[in-house]
C-alpha cells in the first residue's frame, strides 16, 4: 500500500492524471456552450468592476501576509517582504503542472535570503493552513445552513476538507509523534519544529488576532466576487458571491488539474452559479474573468520576484546561498 501511495505522487503519474482531470472538468464546464454569448458578455464587462476586483484581491493578499507576519514569533519578518514571497510562490504554483511548489518556494526564499530557520517557517505555514481550513469549513457549514441546495454538491469538498484536517492535525502533533516513535527523532529539524509549534500555540492572543485576519482576508473576496458579478451582468447576491468564490477556490486548489486550475475553477463556478439560476454562458464568462482576477496577480509578481530570489520559474535554486541558516532560533 505504501509503495502504491508513493507511486501515485510521482510526477510521471500525477501530471498526466491532473491533466486528464482538468480536461474533463473543462469539457463539463463548456459542454453545449454558445461561445457567442460568452464573447458578448466578456466584451461588455465593466473595466471599472475588473479594476476594483483586482484591488480587492491585492488587499486580501496583503491581509494574508500581515497574518503570516504575526505568526513569526521570536523572529522579525516584514509584511511587505512576506507579501512578495507568498504571492511569488503562489504564482509559481499557479503555472506548475504539479501544484505543490508554493510551500517549498516560500521555504527556500525565507531560509536562503532572509536566514529564517526552516522549522519556524514550516510551523508558520502549517498554522496558516490550519486557520485557512478552519475558516473555510466554518463558512461551508454556514453556507449549507442558509443554502440547503448546496448539500448535493458539497460531498467532494467535505471529503477533501476532512482529509486536510487529518494531514494538518498530524503536522501539528509531530512533537508528540516523535516522542512515541523513536524513528521520527532522527529526522533533522523535528525538535526545532516542535518548539516552534509549541511557541505559536502558547501565544493565545496572537493566534486569536491571526484568526481574525484570516477571516478578514477571506471575507474581502466575497465583495470582490460580487462587484465583478455586478459588472458582468451576473445576478448574484453578496452571500451567493461569497459562497461561490470560496467554493471555487477550495475546489480548484484541492483537486489535481491543469496548470492554473484551468477548467477546474470554471466548472466549480458554473455548477455553483447554476444553483441560483445563472445561465451557463454567463457563468462561464464570469468564471473566466474571476479566474484571471484571482490567479493572475501572483503570476505577475512571480515573474518579477523569482529571478531576483535566485529561483527559476520551475522553483529550482540557481545558486546556493553561502549563508544557510542554522537549525535553531531564539524566542
Amino acid at each position: 500500500m505504501f509503495k502504491f501511495t508513493i507511486m501515485l505522487t510521482r510526477p510521471q503519474v500525477i501530471v498526466p492524471f491532473g491533466f486528464a482531470i482538468g480536461l474533463f472538468f473543462g469539457a463539463v464546464a463548456t459542454r453545449g456552450i454558445d461561445w457567442t454569448d460568452v464573447s458578448t458578455q466578456l466584451s461588455a464587462a465593466s473595466p471599472m468592476a475588473v479594476g476594483i476586483a483586482l484591488g480587492l484581491v491585492l488587499i486580501s493578499a496583503y491581509l494574508r501576509a500581515l497574518r503570516w507576519r504575526f505568526l513569526f514569533v521570536g523572529h522579525p519578518a516584514r509584511t511587505a517582504r512576506l507579501f512578495l514571497v507568498e504571492n511569488a510562490s503562489l504564482g509559481l504554483n499557479n503555472v506548475s503542472p504539479i501544484r505543490l511548489l508554493d510551500e517549498p518556494a516560500m521555504l527556500a526564499m525565507l531560509t536562503l535570503r532572509d536566514r529564517i530557520p526552516g522549522p519556524l517557517v514550516v510551523a508558520t505555514l502549517v498554522m496558516s493552513r490550519m486557520q485557512d481550513l478552519g475558516v473555510t469549513l466554518l463558512l461551508a457549514a454556514v453556507s449549507l445552513t442558509v443554502e440547503p441546495t448546496l448539500s448535493a454538491r458539497a460531498v467532494p469538498a467535505i471529503v477533501a476538507g476532512l482529509a486536510f484536517v487529518v494531514v494538518l492535525g498530524t503536522l501539528l502533533n509531530v512533537g508528540w509523534l516523535s516522542r512515541r516513535f523513536t524513528l521520527m527523532r532522527r529526522i533533522p529539524g523535528v525538535n526545532t519544529y516542535d518548539e516552534a509549534v509549541t511557541m505559536l500555540l502558547s501565544r493565545k492572543r496572537r493566534l486569536s488576532g491571526t484568526v481574525m485576519l484570516t477571516a478578514a482576508y477571506w471575507l474581502v473576496l466575497g465583495p470582490m466576487a460580487y462587484v465583478l458579478a455586478d459588472g458582468m451582468g451576473v445576478e448574484l447576491s453578496m452571500l451567493q458571491s461569497t459562497i461561490l468564490i470560496f467554493g471555487a477556490i477550495f475546489f480548484a486548489t484541492a483537486m489535481p488539474g491543469l496548470p492554473g486550475a484551468l477548467g477546474t475553477f470554471e466548472v466549480a463556478v458554473v455548477e455553483l452559479a447554476s444553483i441560483w439560476g445563472v445561465p451557463q454562458a454567463l457563468a462561464l464568462g464570469y468564471g473566466l474573468v474571476l479566474h484571471l482576477v484571482v490567479f493572475l496577480p501572483p503570476v505577475v509578481i512571480a515573474l518579477f520576484v523569482l529571478p531576483r530570489e535566485g529561483l527559476s520559474f520551475l522553483g529550482k535554486p540557481r545558486t546556493t546561498s553561502p549563508h544557510a541558516p542554522k537549525d535553531t532560533f531564539t524566542s
